[in-house]
């Protein structure tokens, strides 16, 4: 099966709303904490380990970086939440654009939370899944770093994760195995 996604490109980073690309296709959040694997998951989801900078210091994104993977389609990778390393100065810039992105934002249609699978629903994981549900948005909860547990593990925690927030439907991954991204792919793709 052919990745659709290998061509996505970078577009550009904001810190304001005013500097966001035009509000048209489909827009989906790349969201979790600092250290959840975002930037992995994104390079392995299209097959380019360049694409989105990878540092041994979590929390180095201090911008709302875009990636066109289409005409349509845009995935926005937001700053890791936790222990960020951008500095007070710059979370308070990208701090309101969030809020006016859920707000505003025409072409959002879903967030990708990302989370460690050893750690998953940490308090302000929920705090973004409740503003998804508050906003009336998707919310696509997917658990990186599978290679770190055995396949029952994995069921044990996905079930666990999907039952406690409702039902959701959760996805596993790993970078590393590149396990997990056909199916989450295609669910993108759908939009």
């Amino acid at each position: 099966m052919q990745n659709l996604f290998k061509n996505t490109e970078f577009m550009m980073g904001a810190t304001q709303y005013k500097n966001l690309p035009e509000d048209t296709g489909v827009e989906i959040l790349l969201a979790g904490r600092s250290n959840a694997g975002k930037s992995s998951a994104l390079n392995a989801l299209t097959e380019n380990k360049k694409l989105a900078r990878i540092s041994k210091t979590p929390g180095r994104t201090t911008e709302v970086n875009y990636f066109r993977v289409n005409e349509n389609l845009k995935l926005v990778d937001l700053p890791g939440y936790g222990y960020a390393k951008s500095g007070y100065s710059r979370r308070k810039d990208w701090g309101p654009l969030l809020g006016q992105y859920f707000e505003e934002r025409q072409s959002f249609k879903a967030v990708l939370v990302f989370m460690d699978i050893r750690h998953p629903l940490k308090d302000t994981d929920l705090e973004l899944i409740g503003l998804c549900k508050d906003s009336e948005v998707d919310c696509i909860p997917v658990l990186t770093k599978s290679d770190k547990l055995s396949k029952n593990k994995v069921a044990q925690a996905v079930a666990k994760v999907s039952r406690d927030l409702g039902g959701i439907d959760t996805f596993a991954v790993s970078s590393k195995d590149i396990v997990g991204f056909i199916r989450l792919s295609k669910l993108l793709l759908a939009y």
